[in-house]
């Protein structure tokens, strides 16, 4: 009995000690893990890694959904090519709202819509801010993919401005620079953002057409080019991710895909 009463003795240490130790385990993992969190918090990109996006982004744009996304616009912009004439006409007798258009085409050109992407990023990464800084880069990556390949068009086409100026009519860069804005701001930071800068678009192509340097084509196929260029930019970065699995029912076979998107920090 007495025996028994040692070993009984010595069990009740030992758990003692194993449930300390489980405890001070315990403490290290949830403190190791709480670090590794603290440490993996997302940085702002450099602006090395941003520019070296920018070569895939042109082999990027030609894909389906960018196809998608230019066939509604060319659809639309064959609709509005009803009017362009009628329109122009109109414009050219209506001057009471030149001030009131004025400001758009300057909102609207690509060393503005740049500028804005790099007052964007140089804020975010100063104050360490990994959204805003990734909301800079993307709105200059989609600046130079749009106007690379409106450029290309402009060139290509040749279509003469309604004020004869030159043969660079179709498609319109201001309005691409400001709806690719308007939809990197719509991706990163939801309607809130996204409304008010796609109405400050739709503006600059009005006053584009106002000024007559645009049809009403011009400025439709425009936007579809900038909301192409930001879709490049914004789904080819890294940030989802697609599983395939099968998926079988009474008269089919087939594979279900499910898009995950990554979620953005709160700053």
């Amino acid at each position: 009995m007495k025996t028994a009463g040692v070993f009984s003795g010595a069990d009740s240490n030992i758990s003692w000690v194993l449930r300390a130790c489980a405890v001070m385990l315990t403490t290290l993992v949830v403190g190791i893990n709480s670090a590794a969190a603290q440490t993996a918090a997302p940085s702002p990109p450099s602006i090395g890694a941003v520019l070296r996006e920018v070569p895939p982004d042109l082999w990027h744009f030609i894909s389906w959904d960018t196809a998608t996304v230019l066939s509604i616009g060319g659809g639309a912009a064959l609709v509005g090519h009803i009017w362009d004439d009628d329109l122009a006409d109109e414009i050219e007798t209506n001057v009471s709202l030149n001030d009131a258009m004025s400001p758009g085409h300057t909102y609207g050109a690509f060393t503005v819509q740049a500028l804005i992407g790099v007052g964007l990023y140089t804020g975010g990464w100063f104050a360490k801010k990994e959204r805003l800084a990734r909301t800079g880069g993307d709105i200059m990556r989609a600046q130079v993919l749009g106007q690379i390949y409106v450029q290309a068009l402009k060139y290509t086409v040749r279509r003469e401005r309604p004020d004869q100026s030159n043969h660079q009519s179709f498609p319109s860069g201001h309005s691409a620079s400001a709806f690719a804005t308007a939809g990197v701001l719509q991706r990163h930071y939801g309607w809130k953002a996204g409304v008010p800068a796609t109405v400050v678009a739709a503006y600059v192509a009005t006053a584009r057409v106002h000024d007559n340097k645009h049809y009403l084509s011009d400025v439709i196929f425009g936007a579809a080019m900038g909301i192409a260029a930001e879709r490049t930019v914004t789904l080819h970065a890294g940030r989802y991710s697609v599983n395939l699995a099968p998926s079988a029912g009474p008269s089919r076979v087939g594979m279900v895909a499910v898009v995950h998107l990554r979620s953005w920090p709160v700053d």
